[in-house]
């Protein structure tokens, strides 16, 4: 009988701890999205635009769309908890890797094809296809050819995209054209 307390109380505690984590979780993955839409919400009132449209689509393609009187983004966010860097190998190959790692392995950034291939199509307002690297990134590199990489900057032409660390936009806001 004993035992069968035991195992109950197990269970409960268990369950508890899974609810616990579930609930922790879905607040995390709220405050990213949050965090980009702020970021956003931030640069237009520096620039003083109140007319805008921003919001979470989680489409194949891009996670948010954000538009105005004279722009529209597509926005891919990409996760980089461990903060490792980035390697852009070519427009749909990111390769992910820990600095000081002697052996490699080869972690690619998921997801990157459907926005990269994207056609832009809008002839009136402005589009750009962005990706931001959340939190941060230790070094953003591109391969310019078999031997030769370049850093990654936020006005760097990454086949048609721009590339910039959350970090980086928070601290700039200007970095993003309105």
């Amino acid at each position: 009988m004993e035992f069968l307390y035991w195992g109950l109380g197990f269970v409960l505690l268990l369950s508890a701890c899974i609810t616990i984590l579930a609930v922790f979780q879905k607040k995390r993955v709220q405050k990213r999205k949050n965090d980009i839409i702020k970021l956003f919400t931030l640069a237009c009132k520096k620039k003083n635009i109140t007319d805008f449209k921003m919001e979470y689509v989680k489409k194949s393609t891009h996670d948010f769309y954000f538009e105005n009187e004279k722009h529209i983004y597509y926005i891919k966010v990409i996760y980089n908890f461990s903060n490792q860097e980035i390697c852009i190998n070519n427009a749909i190959k990111w390769q992910l890797r820990k600095l000081g790692e002697v052996k490699q392995n080869m972690t690619f950034v998921e997801d990157i094809e459907p926005l990269m291939r994207l056609e832009l199509e809008n002839s009136i307002k402005k589009e750009h296809k962005l990706f931001i690297i959340y939190p941060n990134v230790t070094a953003l590199l591109k391969v310019i050819n078999e031997c030769e990489m370049a850093f990654v900057y936020p006005d760097t032409d990454v086949y048609g995209a721009q590339v910039i660390p959350y970090k980086r936009l928070i601290e700039d806001t200007e970095l993003i054209e309105l």
